[in-house]
């Protein structure tokens, strides 16, 4: 996105010959503004990836937590109630 904004800037600025200065003025302005809003949102945007990566990778954790928990209950019922007819047993 980045090489889009710059080559967005390219054209501004060589349109800017053919305006008045003090067009110019606010338009050197007005792209300044929003190179810094892009930038802005671009941080926030790599922040939200960061935050949503790590959230990924505790889920997967407590996924993997959670099967080898329920492994373990099923081998304990198995180990507690050895009788054929037992009802507990799964």
């Amino acid at each position: 996105m980045k090489p889009i904004i710059q080559k967005l800037l390219e054209c501004l600025l060589a349109i800017l010959p053919f305006l008045k200065k003090k067009n110019a003025k606010e338009l050197k302005e007005f792209s300044d503004l929003v190179m810094s809003q892009y930038t802005f949102l671009m941080e926030q945007v790599e922040r939200m990836l960061k935050d949503y990566f790590l959230l990924s990778n505790k889920v997967t954790e407590m996924h993997s937590e959670l099967f080898r928990l329920r492994e373990e209950v099923l081998q304990a019922q198995q180990e507690r109630c050895s009788v054929h007819n037992c009802p507990q047993r799964s």
